[in-house]
């Protein structure tokens, strides 16, 4: 372990727990609705040569923000607060131009009340008695490095003491970042105002109901496991390549009926799939080809081709893809299998006591924002004031 891994640890929970808490909502919205062009201006940059804009262009393409945007128990947030982090992204006017003033009053409405709410959290968790300190972090990542078993201990020491520094001084200079104190103080608030008391208030009953609502996603189908052989096309338009790749493969397929124990051999010899490095095994998978371990999908007429063999070991004749021709041998069938209830019960738990803080947390916000938050009006739309 080096020192990275532990303070990333530590600080991945914090970050995680404090700015989800803080935009619930717009994490909420996002997964809802279909993919959109995104209104943040700094994710449509691409690869365009352009310069970053200035704090004058910006403030020129959102004069229509108040000053102040908005106020939290009565304490200002003022406009330069907006300008400052948009000029920190270096965005090029040319893209807040383009994206219209519609999207962009829209995109910064959004990045208000994200400041809000990260302003009023922090309130609320002050009120609770959790006030960000140097001397909270200190304590926290001690009782994390407490924690670990001694070799872990010694790894994160011996790292430290090549960068030249001990246990007590790498902990030091970390706990003088604000943000870090900030976003440890909010998870640290979160969790024990509202995910520790959610977490008692989730039973057995609740679980089970969840598990037997969302047995089809805790069931994984029938699998198979197999080997191919691969006679490669590069241009799948091309009759030419198809043709000198049939000759290949069918060559091939003499070879195994001869004698089908040396499919392996032949994989990592003749093949043309980098899986030959494994005498052509490739990893299991389900009928419309959606790979179980590690993502991705096979073609859908490969997968039906080794789904339709009948018995581990045969080998199908050659079959043709996208890819070129192929050979495959069934490895391994696995039957369909639903996941037992003990296996997820506790990840299940735990979803359910997250979901339960959320909505929580939700409803303290809202109730925070209707008292303590003034949002001000932001100047007519260009449009608006035509018609005026």
């Amino acid at each position: 372990m080096n020192v990275k891994k532990f303070t990333g640890k530590f600080f991945a929970v914090c970050f995680a727990a404090a700015l989800t808490a803080a935009a619930f909502s717009a994490c909420k919205d996002k997964k809802s609705e279909p993919e959109q062009p995104s209104d943040n201006p700094a994710a449509q940059t691409g690869e365009l040569d352009m310069q970053p804009a200035t704090e004058a262009q910006i403030l020129e393409v959102v004069a229509f923000l108040p000053d102040p945007v908005a106020t939290v128990d009565g304490e200002a947030i003022p406009r330069k607060e907006i300008i400052d982090d948009l000029v920190s992204q270096q965005v090029p006017i040319e893209i807040f131009q383009s994206i219209g003033e519609a999207r962009l009053r829209e995109a910064m409405n959004r990045q208000i009340e994200a400041m809000v709410k990260d302003r009023l959290m922090l309130k609320m968790a002050a009120d609770a008695g959790f006030k960000p300190s140097a001397e909270f972090i200190k304590q926290e990542m001690k009782t994390e490095f407490d924690e670990l078993p001694e070799e872990e201990q010694k790894e994160i020491e011996d790292s430290l003491k090549e960068h030249g520094l001990t246990l007590a001084e790498h902990m030091e200079k970390v706990s003088q970042d604000e943000e870090i104190q900030k976003a440890a103080t909010l998870s640290k608030f979160v969790h024990t105002t509202f995910l520790d008391k959610a977490k008692k208030e989730v039973t057995d009953d609740d679980v089970k109901k969840f598990y037997d609502d969302h047995l089809e996603a805790l069931t994984k189908p029938e699998g198979v496991t197999v080997a191919h052989i691969l006679a490669q096309v590069d241009d799948p338009s091309s009759d030419e390549q198809y043709a000198e790749a049939k000759v290949k493969i069918d060559a091939i397929y003499d070879e195994l009926v001869k004698d089908p124990s040396q499919f392996g051999k032949i994989a990592s010899e003749k093949s043309d799939c980098p899986s030959k490095a494994d005498e052509g095994k490739l990893p299991a998978f389900d009928k419309d080809g959606m790979v179980f371990e590690g993502g991705g999908t096979m073609d859908q007429t490969f997968a039906t081709a080794a789904f339709e063999i009948e018995k581990e070991g045969q080998i199908t004749k050659p079959v043709k893809t996208q890819f070129g021709y192929h050979i495959i041998k069934l490895l391994e069938r696995t039957p369909e299998e639903v996941t037992p209830l003990d296996k997820v019960k506790e990840s299940i738990s735990k979803h359910l006591a997250e979901e339960k803080a959320q909505a929580e947390l939700e409803k303290a916000l809202d109730e925070a924002i209707g008292k303590r938050v003034k949002f001000n009006d932001f100047a007519p739309a260009k449009e608006e004031k035509k018609e005026d």
